[in-house]
């Protein structure tokens, strides 16, 4: 865990420091709601899910749970609430409801400044999502948290509860899977 998360994990839990918890919160809040909008349907339903998982984030420190790593506790609140969304849901929705062009918020330079390095990269991006729908749920946890959050295996290692080394697997068979796909 980076230092400034413990510094303010260690703030919000003891001092109970709304200000910290306030910086928990723009660090990770861009990157939760990205890794979220991916996996639901709605932009709005999105939106209820990156608040809840803070607002159970912010419980769990009260109650003073055991946090090894704020960015992986934070994910795995994610998982678990899409999960719950999913179960809980009447309504049967299918992947081909869920849209990949929504809008999703960005901490980059404005577009007009990247050249064709980055013209390219954006354009086999949207290539890869487009065939996400198609993977297995584990591909695409794996390919979202790697290329799209930028996490190390080992970041990712933790939030899925696997090992690198199995990470590192599911990531090059899903990159393999894509290549098939297209």
């Amino acid at each position: 865990m980076e230092l400034i998360d413990r510094y303010l994990l260690y703030r919000v839990q003891i001092k109970r420091d709304p200000e910290a918890f306030a910086k928990i919160y723009d660090r990770y809040v861009v990157a939760i709601y990205r890794f979220v909008i991916f996996k639901l349907p709605r932009k709005e339903d999105a939106q209820d899910i990156t608040a809840e998982v803070f607002a159970r984030f912010w419980q769990s420190v009260q109650q003073q749970k055991k946090i090894g790593n704020v960015r992986a506790y934070l994910y795995q609140i994610a998982r678990n609430q899409i999960a719950d969304f999913y179960r809980e849901s009447k309504e049967v929705i299918s992947l081909d409801t869920v849209t990949f062009d929504q809008e999703i918020p960005s901490t980059t330079l404005p577009e007009a400044t990247y050249g064709p390095a980055y013209m390219q990269a954006r354009t086999e991006m949207a290539l890869i999502l487009q065939q996400l729908d198609k993977l297995k749920e584990d591909y695409r946890d794996v390919i979202a948290l790697r290329l799209i959050d930028g996490l190390a295996f080992a970041d990712i290692a933790v939030i899925l509860d696997k090992t690198p080394g199995h990470v590192r697997v599911i990531y090059h068979r899903a990159m393999r899977a894509i290549r098939e796909l297209q």
